[in-house]
């Protein structure tokens, strides 16, 4: 019965987000800047002036093109303004993709530019809200090769996920582990939605899809994100495994997601006395500098009911620490599903370097004026949200 009450707490913590976030209000794992959404926006804009009094017409024009002579060329260059001009319409939507479709059967030996289509596209249908049609361009057999890029990859899971496909995030890393794009089966980033969308979705098929391809990444030697391992664990304790979630994260160190996890499945399995080195790990941290570490309101209630309800004696160490904690500041409202579920607004990229995810927008697509920031140690001690280095 205790077990089944401490569980709850994820549970309910879920089931809040989602009935606050139904429909395309869903939040997404990864912000817009990192996915390279706000740079597609920025560069629409900019096609879109320069097309002011000549949109219709280039429309007009791309339709006959695509309908006409199969001698017509799609050229690198009429693809991108479509992509770029093409408004959320039905009518708009078949003449990208007539334009995909004819400019990706032109010989190979015909196509003189570098220009990497898939991101750009997938951002674009992003901004569509039309994860249907994302994802069917996606594994239509005649693309493969047009949307084989870790970019487009990441934009399509999130676009996916956003949308709460999740059984359909997971059909596309089983894809993804086919394709092994850049010589990869498990990009990270692929990795992490998907954990994301299997604790979203909640199910016994989710469960065993996670633990079976968490099984999977430890015989390969691949040691997933931490946003990845937190939310393997989130969701084995959401299906009343607290056993598994202890495995899952017993020596991932002491960040905030990990130790809260850690002390649920350690209070679900009736171990309090091991709840004791996980808080001293907190306590002993000091220092003016050092950030203050927290622990979820809930969590501690859950700790708190346990040594009321247990029958076996309780040690003293561990009561006065959770009354330090309460006098101390030590306590956040914040519940350990928003934490779980916390979007990734940067993914840490090192001096002079260029983001991932964003890079073929900004460099291929886009404009060049979205400059890589590369926050000093101070500056990073000021953010409240962790980035994927954060994560790692």
């Amino acid at each position: 019965m205790f077990r089944r009450s401490l569980i709850s707490i994820v549970r309910q913590g879920a089931t809040a987000t989602n009935a606050n976030s139904t429909g395309s209000s869903i939040r997404n794992l990864y912000s817009p800047s990192v996915l390279g959404l706000d740079g597609y926006e920025n560069y629409r804009e900019k096609i879109q002036t320069q097309h002011m009094h000549n949109v219709d017409n280039f429309k007009r024009k791309m339709r006959e093109f695509v309908a006409g002579s199969t001698t017509n060329m799609v050229f690198t260059e009429d693809l991108k303004n479509i992509i770029h001009l093409a408004d959320n319409t039905d009518e708009d939507k078949k003449l990208l993709v007539d334009m995909i479709d004819k400019y990706n059967s032109q010989a190979q030996e015909l196509r003189f530019g570098n220009y990497i289509f898939g991101p750009v596209i997938m951002r674009a249908l992003y901004s569509m809200k039309d994860p249907a049609l994302a994802f069917k361009l996606f594994k239509d057999e005649k693309y493969i090769g047009f949307f084989d890029q870790l970019t487009t990859y990441q934009i399509l899971g999130d676009l996916l996920y956003k949308n709460g496909l999740y059984a359909e995030v997971r059909e596309l890393f089983d894809l993804i582990k086919i394709r092994q794009v850049q010589g990869g089966r498990y990009p990270k980033h692929s990795i992490t939605l998907t954990f994301a969308a299997c604790y979203q979705e909640n199910t016994k098929e989710s469960f065993r899809y996670a633990m079976d391809l968490w099984k999977e990444l430890n015989a390969v030697g691949h040691i997933p994100m931490r946003k990845a391992t937190a939310l393997a664990a989130g969701l084995a304790l959401k299906q009343n495994q607290a056993d598994i979630a202890l495995e899952i994260v017993g020596s991932k160190g002491n960040y905030v997601t990990i130790r809260q996890l850690k002390i649920l499945a350690l209070t679900s399995l009736e171990r309090l006395d091991d709840l004791i080195p996980v808080f001293r790990s907190v306590l002993e941290v000091g220092g003016p500098l050092e950030k203050r570490q927290t622990f979820c309101r809930e969590v501690i209630q859950k700790v708190q009911d346990a040594i009321t309800s247990t029958k076996s004696e309780v040690p003293q160490d561990l009561k006065r620490m959770l009354e330090y904690l309460e006098a101390n500041g030590h306590i956040s409202d914040t519940t350990l599903d928003e934490l779980l579920c916390q979007e990734i607004v940067s993914i840490g990229q090192k001096k002079d370097s260029t983001s991932n995810l964003a890079e073929s927008y900004r460099t291929r697509g886009g404009s060049n004026q979205f400059k890589q920031f590369t926050p000093t140690r101070q500056q990073k001690s000021r953010f409240a949200r962790p980035g994927l280095t954060d994560m790692n």
